[in-house]
């Protein structure tokens, strides 16, 4: 009775042989390039070495080619090594590739099984080759600067969360509109500056990262966080500013009728500490402390009064407020929604919280 058992385990370790790849056969593709170039697309990995231990120094592959598809291909015709896509951890396109459009690599790797959905993708403000390459040349043995770079940001500082399964979701819907890192080059590093936004597929324009926290606010992810907001001119160097650190934030959205039309009301609450701050705010005065605060949240509305504004004359959504609407609407209709969505009244309402500072005490 136990052979047949024995036989069985037998087969499944030779298949279990057969499908595993052993490192030292295979080229790993940790991130990729994508660039449109003198009438070309142009393709760039990056790869790392295998030193002794665990050290690694990246590398670089690039090819060209008059079309998209059939760059990766190239790309195997200059390894020694098959190339292995499965530990793909960002996907970086040039600015000029971006405006072009991205359709046919976002539907390539909604069906490509090898990458996972936490794939991170990002727009350079020029060449991704020549990004990728600063960061192989300036980063050592860090193949993955990039990734972590978006993923530190993401967790930690004014960066809206980001994956494929995201950028994917808010791609193929009918009431939102996908956005990505963009980053830049500073010297001989490279910097990420804020948001590349997306319509039908293309770039059509970005925010900068003091926008992204508003952007981050708006679309409810609550912790993390800094703003810049003026609080006056009292100080000899111009105007005086505080750094808010939000510590716990939320938006709630309510689509009210006003008349013959609509009007979307977004109350913000943030509950933050202020990391820096000038000098004459620390006094002990609860009528100076409340002035500062109306500062902060009048300051804050309109500057997400103007965010709104550059999101409908670009005509994007990047925040979801057509899916919001459909849920709110019966038999909702993305053309006639949109249609509209550029005159549509839109109003702020913030509340700033102070905590956990020492100003007026």
């Amino acid at each position: 009775m136990r052979l047949p058992l024995v036989i069985a385990a037998s087969l499944l370790l030779l298949a279990g042989c057969k499908s595993s790849r052993v490192i030292d056969e295979v080229q790993i593709i940790q991130e990729m390039g994508y660039d449109f170039h003198d009438g070309k697309y142009v393709g760039t990995a990056v790869y790392p070495t295998f030193k002794q231990g665990p050290m690694t120094k990246p590398n670089l592959l690039t090819t060209s080619s008059p079309t998209v598809y059939d760059l990766i291909p190239r790309l195997s015709s200059k390894s020694a090594l098959p190339i292995e896509e499965g530990q793909l951890r960002l996907i970086l396109f040039g600015k000029e590739f971006a405006k072009r459009g991205i359709t046919q690599i976002a539907h390539s790797l909604a069906r490509n099984n090898k990458v996972g959905s936490h794939l991170l993708l990002g727009v350079s403000a020029g060449s991704a080759r020549e990004l990728l390459d600063i960061t192989t040349n300036t980063t050592l043995s860090d193949t993955l600067y990039l990734p972590n770079l978006v993923e530190q940001n993401a967790s930690s500082m004014n960066l809206p969360k980001t994956n494929l399964h995201l950028f994917l979701y808010n791609y193929f819907s009918k009431g939102s509109d996908p956005f990505l890192p963009y980053f830049e080059k500073k010297g001989n590093f490279v910097k990420l500056e804020g948001l590349a936004l997306f319509k039908d597929g293309k770039y059509v324009g970005k925010v900068s990262l003091r926008d992204s926290f508003l952007v981050k606010i708006l679309l409810n992810e609550t912790k993390n966080g800094v703003y810049q907001l003026k609080v006056g001119n009292r100080g000899k160097q111009g105007e005086d500013r505080v750094m808010l650190q939000n510590l716990f934030a939320t938006s709630k959205y309510e689509w009210k009728r006003k008349g013959h039309r609509h009007v979307l009301h977004i109350f913000v609450h943030i509950h933050a500490s202020v990391r820096d701050y000038p000098s004459w705010l620390d006094v002990p005065h609860k009528r100076i402390f409340s002035m500062v605060k109306k500062k902060m949240e009048d300051e804050m509305e309109h500057d997400i009064r103007r965010l709104l504004r550059y999101f409908q004359e670009k005509e994007i959504d990047p925040l979801g407020i057509g899916e919001f609407v459909r849920s709110e609407t019966r038999n909702w209709n993305a053309v006639e929604f949109y249609r509209e969505y550029k005159d549509l009244e839109i109003k702020p309402h913030v509340t700033v919280d102070i905590i956990q500072t020492g100003i007026g005490e």
